[in-house]
């Protein structure tokens, strides 16, 4: 840890220095996480593009806001890795950092001379995590892989459709499971490292994480290997229905037995609660398939608002749900500020949401900008040695990139 930066309840992590190298959303959305919680994290990227994440989506002066949603609070150093001062550059870097995070595919960074080994044989404080798609072994290991692709290879695919018929969850979630660990396992090391005094090296993959992330109620019904003496019950994929009405939808967790009778008797359904299928949670539970088609076809018409109240008066777990374009007016999320607005230079005004832990019960602030392309390389070469004539050759060869 640096000297100049103190750790607080607050800012547990600040002094903490991270060395990101990586595209898109594993290591930038962990590293942005960490950022939020004190560390200074130093984003190396390719000087021409950048991170491809740039370019990804709606756009303001060049830079999407997706590359701003997961690149809050860092620093931009634009080099390019094929060159010996690229590598050489990041030689120095890691030399005084606590983390390193690259998500290249196995076997990179080795070539690159800038390989776990290789840079904790140089500092043996240093935790070196590397971020692969497949895992570092087997038939897949150097296959390129995407959020979409471990989706389907997680079974992920299979259960937001069926075995039979796929479907993908439309947002990068396995990006985003990915990333959690990634900073979950970072925190964990610096916490060994307190009491070892030594970094280590970590492997996570997108394949395994998932698989842990998707299992516990994913593969709740193909767990038990044992199948003797077994009761087949409905898996949690199933308990996802939507009460669709005539001016919106509710999503509701009905699960016991008071419950069930409030609603039945709301939808149109009042025989049902003599009927075992209905009346206990066990009978529910086993055929929660046609529990769910009460949902889909209630006999009794009500608007979101009668229906909300009809559910909270029954004490019902439910919510209203929202269009994307609703939720930053919503009363509950503006109630416990859950986002913030502010602006940078080069965004202008923007929405964003606020780290959700709160640290001491304050609500902290990432209302920082994401860097531009190289905005910090000057600086940044500077403070590695790198004289002002040094960094102007390396910029005039396209070696670097200055923002």
């Amino acid at each position: 840890m640096t000297v100049a930066a103190q750790p607080s309840a607050q800012q547990p992590l600040a002094g903490v220095k991270i060395i990101e190298l990586s595209t898109m959303i594993t290591c930038a959305v962990a590293a942005m996480m960490l950022s939020a919680q004190g560390a200074e994290v130093i984003k190396v990227e390719p000087p021409v593009i950048g991170d491809p994440g740039r370019l990804i989506g709606t756009q303001k002066n060049g830079v999407s806001a997706f590359f701003h949603n997961c690149n809050r609070g860092k620093q931009s150093l634009a080099i390019d890795l094929k060159t010996q001062t690229g590598r050489d550059a990041v030689k120095r870097l890691a030399a005084d950092a606590d983390v390193l995070v690259h998500n290249f595919r196995p076997g990179v960074m080795d070539k690159l001379g800038l390989g776990s080994e290789t840079l904790r044989g140089a500092n043996e404080r240093l935790i070196y995590l590397g971020v692969s798609g497949f895992g570092t072994t087997g038939p897949m290991s150097d296959y390129p892989a995407y959020d979409m692709v471990i989706q389907g290879l997680t079974g992920i695919t299979a259960l937001q459709g069926s075995d039979n018929e796929m479907q993908h969850i439309n947002m990068l979630i396995c990006d985003k499971i990915t990333a959690y660990t990634v900073a979950q396992a970072t925190t964990a090391a610096l916490l060994a490292r307190a009491s070892t005094g030594k970094g280590q090296h970590i492997d996570i993959s997108m394949l395994q994480a998932n698989l842990a992330f998707m299992w516990p109620d994913g593969m709740m019904d193909k767990t038990i290997e044992d199948r003797d003496g077994i009761m087949d019950m409905s898996p949690i994929s199933d308990y996802y229905q939507t009460l669709d009405l005539s001016d919106g939808s509710i999503a509701l967790a009905p699960l016991r037995d008071h419950h069930y009778k409030a609603l039945l008797e709301m939808l149109g359904y009042p025989e049902l609660l003599e009927d075992p299928r209905f009346s206990s949670m066990g009978g529910r539970l086993k055929h929660m398939d046609q529990v769910m088609e009460i949902l889909k076809s209630p006999r009794k018409e009500y608007s979101v608002a009668e229906a909300m109240s009809l559910l909270t008066a029954a004490d019902i777990p439910c919510a209203p749900c929202i269009a994307r374009d609703d939720l930053k007016s919503h009363p509950q999320i503006e109630a416990i500020e859950a986002l913030e607005t502010y602006e940078t230079p080069l965004h202008g005004a923007l929405t964003v949401p606020r780290p959700p832990a709160r640290f001491e019960g304050e609500n902290a602030s990432q209302a920082t900008p994401s860097p531009g392309l190289g905005e910090h390389s000057r600086s940044i070469l500077e403070t590695l040695g790198y004289s002002g004539e040094e960094i102007d050759a390396l910029i005039a060869e396209g070696s670097v990139a200055c923002g």
